[in-house]
């Protein structure tokens, strides 16, 4: 692992601990900075033509500037340092004085300095001169990095005395000058730099044959025009543009690699051959011949780099579009949800992948043929409308259930999303179809599985009541028994006590209307329906349940007490599941008091709290819940009774979820435990509803 702001190596993690080795890349920048900077050096005072000591391009400056381009900012001050021998060894070894020597150091750090940061604050890092922006930005500061140190430049030459050109002229010289060689060295420098090794082996054994062919050929004609007698000074000017079809063949082809590449061997041959006196700059001795090709030369890079830049933008949009279009193909194809896309206009499918066909039982052959029905005909005619009116509403749609129907009038329940997108130019709709069927069908056997648990619960739970049952029930037959028999006796006399015999039955009906009330609380509890959310009286609800166990607290011993709530809102629920509930909570409590000496209390209470809730709550004087298994008491199968299940709690939780509200236990170990459900007004439901 690389630590590159301290400059060490250290060991990944879990390695054993080496010693720190310095990271030498920043050294070695540096030193292969200064020998291009000293070979830059030689190559600019060989092309210093006299009277004036400048150069027809002058590569140190534009060298050093590529470096720091393509180094980390942090390493700039190293990469100076390291050139300034470079610079002082070239420049003393031609007879400079060290004043200028140094001057020129001054003026050519400030030339790269200034490029360097308005590329990196403009372009955002290197630029890779494949973007128009990247291109537009290294071209403002190939202009505007030379312009700004020529001042310096100038003012220094004058002020050490070295030659004999005025103060305008140096400016002048010297900006062309290094304009010229920022931009044949330095988009070399930074676009192969940046090249992906592999990529680049790729791309040039693709083009080989290609690529040589165009650099043949670009040789030739420089040959022929710069470097040669067929063109005469001043003559022949058509031929100075030979080369430009072989750059724009580079541009077009080939990108800004090697377009500069290209244009930095044009640059080479036009000023090699003035040099040596061929071709038509013969003139390049004196100083107005060599702005002339300078000139012509940066009137060549400009709009070379910038049509290479825009050729590989577009080349770059097009990879990025074709990567799209291939992604989206391949998502479409192999998604696991059935996909079309259909014209807006008239519901037309275009394209369906294969799930798509799996789902409405469509062959491919009918999507070849254009055969395929809108997915309106395909919704069952009870969603059409509330789909057509959401399809209206809004343009993108997602997750709206609807029932589909296929071409064997199969129904599924799926999820529906549409979203308008275009295709080619044309309006239309993606519609990506989720298949439910299967999920639905589990919620509805889990909801089953769950409604038949909860009776069986509940049958169970009644049958602990038995004895209870029994003697809740004998109480008024034996009393009806009892009246029977006394009347029969009262009818025997003569005359009759018909008087006795009237109260008597009044006694029976009584007796028999008790005995059916405990009957129906039963069957209530007994059956097994659908879930009915009514208004249902918590307080009332209550009361039964306390009314219709009254013989357990006889048998068990246990005291009941009640405080129920006068102003207590109604709520919406399943009377027999709440019903359930409360008993479940009270059989819990007497069991739990069974074994306990002393006296046994049971209290049960309701409460409207602050923030609207109805509060159920059922306190017994038992043991309490260990505190190891007060957090788990709710869950299935935890349970504190020696032959109990462990499903009573988990049921009554649901049940209270099942109806918006929370069952929650609270136990002091050996000070009893209180069970609290809480559910929200009927009014708070029906306004969620609204």
């Amino acid at each position: 692992m690389r630590d590159l702001a301290e400059g060490v190596v250290t060991n990944p993690p879990g390695r054993e601990p080496a010693r720190r080795v310095r990271d030498l890349r920043p050294l070695g920048a540096a030193l292969a900075t200064a020998a291009s900077y000293y070979a830059g050096a030689k190559v600019g005072l060989a092309l210093t033509f006299e009277p004036f000591p400048l150069a027809i391009l002058w590569p140190p400056n534009a060298l050093l500037l590529a470096a720091l381009l393509l180094a980390p900012v942090r390493w700039w001050w190293l990469l100076i340092l390291g050139v300034f021998p470079a610079h002082l060894l070239a420049e003393l070894s031609e007879k400079v004085p060290v004043t200028m020597v140094l001057c020129w150091f001054v003026s050519n750090v400030s030339e790269a300095l200034i490029g360097a940061i308005f590329v990196r604050r403009f372009a955002g890092g290197v630029p890779c001169l494949g973007t128009l922006r990247a291109a537009v930005v290294f071209c403002c500061a190939a202009f505007l990095g030379p312009f700004l140190s020529s001042f310096l430049d100038a003012a220094f030459v004058r002020m050490v005395g070295w030659g004999n050109a005025d103060y305008w002229t140096l400016v002048s010289a010297r900006f062309p000058s290094n304009t010229l060689a920022v931009l044949t060295f330095v988009p070399v420098a930074i676009t192969w730099a940046a090249a992906e090794p592999a990529r680049l082996r790729d791309s040039l054994r693709a083009r080989l044959p290609e690529a040589g062919t165009l650099l043949g050929l670009l040789l030739a004609a420089c040959i022929v025009v710069f470097d040669s007698g067929v063109t005469e000074p001043l003559g022949a000017s058509s031929l100075l543009y030979l080369p430009v079809p072989f750059l724009m063949w580079a541009a077009l082809r080939f990108g800004p690699r090697l377009t500069s590449a290209c244009y930095s061997i044009v640059a080479f041959l036009v000023i090699w051959g003035a040099g040596h006196g061929r071709g038509p700059f013969l003139q390049a001795v004196t100083y107005e011949d060599a702005l002339s090709i300078q000139l012509f030369l940066i009137s060549l890079a400009v709009p070379m780099l910038l049509l290479a830049a825009v050729i590989e933008e577009r080349r770059d949009s097009e990879r990025k579009l074709r990567a799209s279009e291939e992604l989206f193909s391949s998502a479409f194809r192999f998604s696991p949800d059935p996909i079309a896309i259909s014209r807006r206009s008239d519901g037309h499918i275009i394209e369906a992948n294969d799930r798509w066909l799996e789902l409405l039982r469509y062959e491919r052959r009918q999507l070849a043929r254009g055969e395929l029905d809108p997915l309106e005909t395909h919704i069952d005619r009870a969603d059409r409308a509330k789909f057509a009116t959401l399809a209206r509403a809004e343009a993108n749609l997602r997750d709206v259930e609807l029932t589909l129907r296929d071409c064997g009038g199969n129904s599924r329940q799926t999820l529906v999303s549409i979203a308008p997108v275009e295709l080619r130019g044309e309006p239309c709709i993606i519609n990506i179809v989720r298949d439910i069927t299967a999920q639905r069908q589990a919620e509805a056997d889990a909801y089953e599985q769950r409604r038949q648990l909860t009776h069986l619960t509940r049958v169970v739970s009644l049958t602990d009541f038995s004895s209870t049952l029994a003697h809740e029930l004998n109480q008024p037959l034996t009393a009806i028994l009892s009246n029977a028999q006394a009347a029969q006796r009262f009818l025997a006399r003569d005359p009759p006590n018909v008087q006795e015999v009237r109260s008597i039955l009044t006694e029976i009906a009584d007796a028999d209307k008790r005995a059916g009330q405990v009957i129906q609380r039963l069957r209530v509890l007994m059956k097994k329906g659908e879930e009915e959310f009514l208004r249902t009286d918590l307080n009332q609800l209550a009361t039964e349940v306390l009314e219709f166990i009254r013989g357990e607290f006889v048998m068990r011993n246990v005291a009941v007490k009640t405080s129920l709530s006068p102003d207590l809102p109604q709520v919406d629920g399943d009377r027999v599941q709440l019903q359930q509930l409360v008993l479940n909570l009270i059989s819990n409590a007497c069991e739990a008091m069974q074994d306990r000496g002393g006296e046994n209390t049971l209290s049960i209470a309701t409460a409207h709290e602050s923030d609207d809730t109805v509060h159920v709550i059922v306190t017994d004087s038992g043991p309490g819940i260990p505190p190891d298994q007060l957090e788990r008491i709710f869950e299935p199968f935890v349970t504190t009774k020696e032959q109990g299940l462990g499903l009573g709690l988990a049921i009554c939780r649901k049940i209270a979820r099942a109806h918006r509200g929370t069952l929650v236990a609270d136990s002091h170990y050996g000070d009893g435990a209180s069970f609290r459900l809480v559910l929200p007004p009927a009014a708070s439901i029906d306004s969620e509803k609204s």
